[in-house]
């Protein structure tokens, strides 16, 4: 340790910052934190001891695009799904799930910006109405107008159940059946109405935040940007790996 403490200094003095990065980069190990598995669900024998455990993955589905395009499991393989909900009450901070306005400007912004790094992150939107319901009928007009404003490459606005996304374990009940916090300024009966749920690669879940506050917005990006750091250190240990 004194002689990796004596090489550093050696280095700070005359090298300068930029050969430190260098060297830091390429001689010491990145660590970082791993995003949990959430929804875990237990098996027990039957003298209560358990067994096993499994991370919930999301099942089948089937959503409709505002513009028609059917989206299924296959749709999201390989992709990180951020996902919201949307009522036809939105934009309107009071009357929507999601805040619009912070969303867009501090994490939809970014995606469509850095598309290079952000390729494979798509957000689906569900519309439901303030019970959790869904609405077979589709969006208003005046919903699928404000949409339209969004890249809808990246932006998947879509209606159907939303049922498959959200019944993962989670705090003592299925996520889908928690209840709102009216008095914190979230709309509905039910508070998944109100979240951001990250989903992976491979269809599990891996993070809640709540969708209105810009502190929440900000803390689920980092989720984001934790999850791609891990698709990277996969990648790179799958090339490191002899053939």
């Amino acid at each position: 340790m004194k002689k990796f403490k004596r090489l550093f200094l050696v280095l700070l003095i005359f090298l300068g910052p930029g050969t430190i990065i260098w060297f830091i980069s390429t001689t010491v190990e990145n660590y970082f934190i791993e995003l949990p598995y959430l929804g875990y669900t237990f098996n027990y024998d039957s003298s209560g001891n358990k067994l096993d455990s499994v991370a919930y993955n999301i099942p089948d589905f089937e959503l409709t695009r505002f513009d028609g395009k059917v989206i299924n499991r296959d749709s999201i393989r390989g992709k990180f799904i951020v996902l919201t909900t949307l009522q036809d009450g939105c934009p309107n901070m009071e009357e929507c799930g999601l805040g619009m306005y912070v969303f867009n400007e501090i994490f939809f912004h970014k995606l469509v910006k850095n598309q290079k790094h952000y390729g494979n992150v798509k957000v689906i939107s569900i519309l439901t109405d303030y019970s959790g319901n869904s609405i077979p009928e589709g969006p208003s007009e005046k919903l699928n107008e404000i949409m339209q404003q969004y890249d809808k490459d990246i932006w998947w606005a879509t209606y159907g159940d939303p049922g498959p996304f959200y019944s993962f374990p989670y705090y003592g009940d299925l996520f889908i059946n928690h209840k709102a916090a009216n008095d914190e300024g979230e709309v509905g009966s039910k508070a998944f109405l109100n979240s951001l749920v990250l989903i992976d690669d491979k269809g599990f879940v891996r993070g809640v935040t709540g969708a209105k506050r810009e502190g929440d917005i900000r803390n689920f990006f980092d989720l984001v940007k934790l999850l791609k750091k891990e698709e990277f250190n996969r990648e790179r240990g799958q090339r490191k790996r002899p053939k």
